[in-house]
């Protein structure tokens, strides 16, 4: 384990009883703190997540209470599937600022992903402190009531809905379910009878399904859902309820199945598909999931080609699996749809990079910041396509506009001084070096090029 992985386990469970002796961080620090969180952040768009980590966990060791830096530190555990080490630091995140509804939101995916339905009742709580005008996280909160075995309370949050917001059909129909739970449990004897009973009724057989999947009980609900399959095999809300009872059943392959069947469903919202897509995308670490998430996202961009959110989750997904001409086709179409999707531009111009398409990139930049004026960054990738078209003059004054913009970022800095020397002025190159340093930038090869007093590639 390295020192700064032990560094955060100590902030994250000791409690930090030294931080209020700690000094008042002075501008270095600062600087320091900002250059670093743009780092994580640039390496978190690329899905470079250790490196982001590592950004993130260095801001902590000069302010452990950096709420942001846990906040990042969280989603980034949360989307490689490290559960312990994300519900530590978006705890220490809530603690530090618990007046952020971004907080919450992640905490509450954390939550539904361990199935922690009593802790996700009081995320819910806070949620509604904090937005009391979004009906979504009271019926999210009845919800885990509900999945908690806590129907009174459930049928009391229900209560609480109509009398704020009055009433609806999803609210009836939750009712019926947490009054169904309430009044019986659906026996081996009443589904035999569904069973054995001539029917077109797949609401019914549906929401008998959705019961005894809230009870755990996924061997009865199967036959039950097969049948209503048999009835109407073109409805996709059965193919994800037989995804539900596969995945309660271990069996893995089925559930996959079954969703690929609701994804070839055009009737199946694309909103919907985007949010599945995504919790299997979250634990990036494990293979067959990325891949899962990725042949989901390849079915749902054929039957939503237009949908700019699908196509952009798709070329994300690609890029994880290094296909980056195919993902750079993916995202190409997202602008061809939208140009207000900023990380696309992003992603685009890291790709064109990498693939040494230097023309394509500076084209690309040019486009970005008729949209983006401000934004720094996009100068910085100019430069860097600028450079590779060995035009580095243009590049100098590139890259002197994204300081303009952002004058403490470290990144531009050293970037600035490689661009000095490479257009002949050795000591000016130095000195913005040594600037990068000051402002934060650690890096060995920074600390070569100032001891050597060269450019290091």
């Amino acid at each position: 384990m390295t020192k700064s992985k032990w560094f955060l386990l100590f902030l994250l469970t000791a409690g930090l009883p030294a931080a209020a002796q700690q000094p008042v961080i002075g501008v270095v620090d600062s600087n320091a703190i900002k250059t670093l969180f743009f780092a994580g952040l640039r390496d978190k768009l690329t899905e470079n997540y250790p490196k982001a980590a590592e950004s993130f966990t260095k801001i902590l060791m000069l302010d452990p209470d950096h709420a942001p830096a846990y906040y990042e530190l969280a989603g980034l555990y949360y989307r490689q599937n490290k559960l312990p080490e994300a519900e530590m630091a978006i705890k220490k995140a809530t603690a530090l600022n618990a007046d952020n509804l971004w907080y919450w939101r992640l905490t509450s995916e954390l939550y539904k992903r361990k199935s922690d339905m009593d802790a996700l009742v009081l995320v819910f709580n806070q949620m509604i402190r904090l937005d009391p005008e979004n009906d979504s996280f009271y019926f999210d909160r009845s919800n885990a009531l509900m999945l908690a075995g806590k129907t009174e309370e459930a049928l009391t949050s229900y209560n609480e809905i109509e009398r704020k917001f009055g009433s609806s059909e999803a609210l009836v129909q939750a009712r019926q379910r947490a009054g169904g739970a309430e009044q019986k449990v659906v026996s081996k004897e009443v589904v035999d009878q569904l069973l054995a009973k001539e029917t077109t009724d797949i609401k019914g057989l549906l929401g008998t399904s959705t019961t005894l999947i809230e009870k755990g009980q996924y061997a009865d609900a199967l036959p039950l859902l097969k049948k209503a399959k048999e009835i109407d095999a073109a409805d996709f809300e059965i193919d994800l309820e037989l995804a539900d009872v596969y995945k309660g059943l271990k069996n893995n392959a089925e559930a996959h199945a079954s969703l690929r069947s609701a994804f070839n469903n055009p009737l199946m919202p694309a909103d919907q598909k985007a949010k599945i897509i995504m919790m299997l995308f979250a634990g990036a670490k494990n293979p067959q999931r990325i891949n899962d998430a990725a042949e989901l996202a390849q079915l749902a961009v054929k039957s939503h080609p237009n949908d700019p959110d699908l196509l952009s989750l798709y070329g994300s997904i690609l890029v994880q699996q290094e296909k980056l001409t195919e993902a750079l086709d993916q995202l190409l179409s997202v602008l061809k749809l939208t140009d207000d999707r900023f990380k696309v531009w992003e992603q685009v111009l890291n790709i064109q990079i990498h693939q040494s398409s230097f023309k394509d990139a500076i084209k690309t930049a040019d486009q970005a910041l008729s949209i983006f004026p401000n934004q720094g960054v996009l100068y910085f990738y100019l430069a860097v396509a600028q450079e590779g078209e060995q035009l580095n003059k243009e590049a100098l004054k590139t890259i002197q506009s994204a300081l303009q913009l952002d004058g403490e970022n470290a990144v531009y800095m050293e970037y600035y001084g490689d661009l000095l020397f490479l257009t002949g002025d050795q000591s000016g190159a130095v000195v913005q070096w040594k600037k990068a340093k000051a402002a934060g930038s650690t890096s060995d090869k920074l600390n070569r090029k100032i001891n050597e007093k060269k450019y290091i590639k």
